[in-house]
């Protein structure tokens, strides 16, 4: 949910991710970094951002990253009357 430009809620709704280290993308430590951030600040840590990757899963937390990112996009741009 979005309603302020910023991430109110955030969850991994399906993926096909490796038990025990990619899975890890849909765990709280993970998905609550999200919350509060604006577009901005949705990247990982190493590309600018305030995302911390997952250790030994950083191509699986930029994916969700980008795609937390492309989904806020979206929103504003409907939000906004324009899409």
């Amino acid at each position: 949910p979005v309603s302020s430009g910023n991430i109110e809620g955030m969850e991994v709704l399906s993926h096909t991710e490796t038990p025990g280290l990619g899975n890890k993308i849909t765990e709280e430590p993970f998905t609550e970094q999200f919350l509060g951030l604006g577009v901005d600040g949705i990247a990982l840590s190493r590309d600018g951002g305030e995302i911390d990757a997952i250790t030994g899963a950083t191509i699986s937390s930029r994916a969700v990253t980008s795609a937390v990112q492309e989904r806020m996009f979206e929103i504003i741009e409907i939000l906004s009357g324009e899409g």
